[in-house]
């Protein structure tokens, strides 16, 4: 063992007494840190340190070095140092409201950072992963990445006018006030956009080696030039008729599929509404509420649990409404005590609109 190297013992021992400087002295192995860890020394070099949920620790030194720095649920962290070098860094749960400029070489993790505000200016790593960011509004100018990940970035709303995303997968399930993809998007091998509900149309060009998901957006059509090897509803393989031409969805299309999951695809599709009314539904029963007659039905479906939904009408603006319940349900009443959030139906009373 080289001389000039520290043990994992000897470091931690240091550290735990409080030593302020390790003099630059590599550590050989991975350093893993005592919860109640306040501050970290000047002079760490470790392949690996681990402070996981040391929720103590408010600031990192300045000349840190680490190859995998794990600081994920220090909940007092707000703050890294600019030109923080290492190959993997873990953010996740941290209180960071503002990433200065990084180096990270593979993978930046920083999800569920819910003060993240934003990002420095020309980015680059190979993976950055923002689930759960739900402050974050924008991408940086220059970002450059492979792999990214915009789950449930619920307030994400805008793309930098310059970038690099490609070769690898975008993920941006759930971003509901994400109005568009940038047009410099480069050819990708997955897209998903699942739950994006304010997208209305992807960029022309658009290159998509694997598949491309778009469950549950306002997508209409594929752009003329785009490439894309396979649509995906939620996850289900599906074709261009059933992304963009619902209405030509049958009944006994959607009866006769032996797949359970695309079935589930083709009836989300179609639509409860049009379904029964064209299929020739059992009635279970019957009853009045403010708005008018209730129905409950029910259809079979093969290898799958009976379909039973509850047809209503909103007493204030006469729609129609088709909702689905479980198939346990026996009677209109019980279906809308369950759909009102009540396991008894007969602690759920209805009051009448005033």
């Amino acid at each position: 063992m080289n001389d000039a190297m520290l043990t994992v013992a000897t470091a931690l021992a240091q550290i735990r007494a409080g030593v302020e400087d390790l003099g630059g002295r590599p550590i050989n192995g991975t350093l893993v840190l005592d919860n109640n860890i306040e501050f970290l020394p000047r002079g760490l070099v470790a392949t690996a340190i681990e402070a996981k949920n040391c929720t103590k620790l408010r600031y990192l030194p300045k000349d840190l070095h680490a190859g995998r720095l794990d600081l994920s649920g220090c909940t007092g962290l707000t703050s890294i140092p600019e030109g923080l070098h290492c190959f993997e860094l873990d953010l996740r749960g941290t209180s960071i409201e503002h990433l200065p400029l990084v180096h990270v070489q593979n993978r930046l993790n920083l999800s569920n950072n819910i003060h993240l505000k934003s990002l420095p200016r020309n980015l680059k790593v190979g993976s950055l992963v923002l689930r759960g960011c739900s402050a974050l509004e924008s991408l940086p100018e220059g970002i450059d990445v492979n792999f990214l990940d915009l789950t449930d970035c619920v307030n994400f709303r805008r793309w930098p006018s310059t970038g690099r995303i490609s070769v690898g997968r975008i993920v941006a399930r759930n971003c509901i006030n994400m109005p568009n993809l940038p047009n410099w998007l480069g050819e990708l091998a997955q897209l998903s956009v699942r739950g994006c509900s304010s997208l209305t149309e992807l960029p022309a060009g658009l290159v998509v080696h694997s598949w491309l998901d778009l469950g549950n957006t306002e997508i209409t059509s594929l752009p003329e030039a785009s490439q894309v090897s396979q649509l995906r509803w939620n996850g289900v393989p599906i074709d261009e008729r059933i992304a963009f031409q619902p209405e030509t969805i049958s009944v006994s299309e959607i009866i006769d599929e032996v797949n359970v999951e695309r079935r589930r695809v083709l009836l989300e599709r179609k639509g409860y509404e049009e379904f029964f009314a064209q299929a020739e539904a059992k009635e279970l029963d019957r009853d009045r509420d403010t708005g008018g007659v209730r129905r409950l039905l029910q259809m079979p479906m093969p290898n799958d649990e009976d379909l039973v939904c509850l047809a209503v009408q909103c007493p204030s603006t006469d729609r129609r409404y088709v909702l689905r319940v479980p198939p346990t349900m026996r009677s209109c009443h019980q279906a809308a005590a369950w759909i009102a959030g009540f396991d008894n139906p007969d602690d759920y009373k209805l009051l009448k609109e005033t």
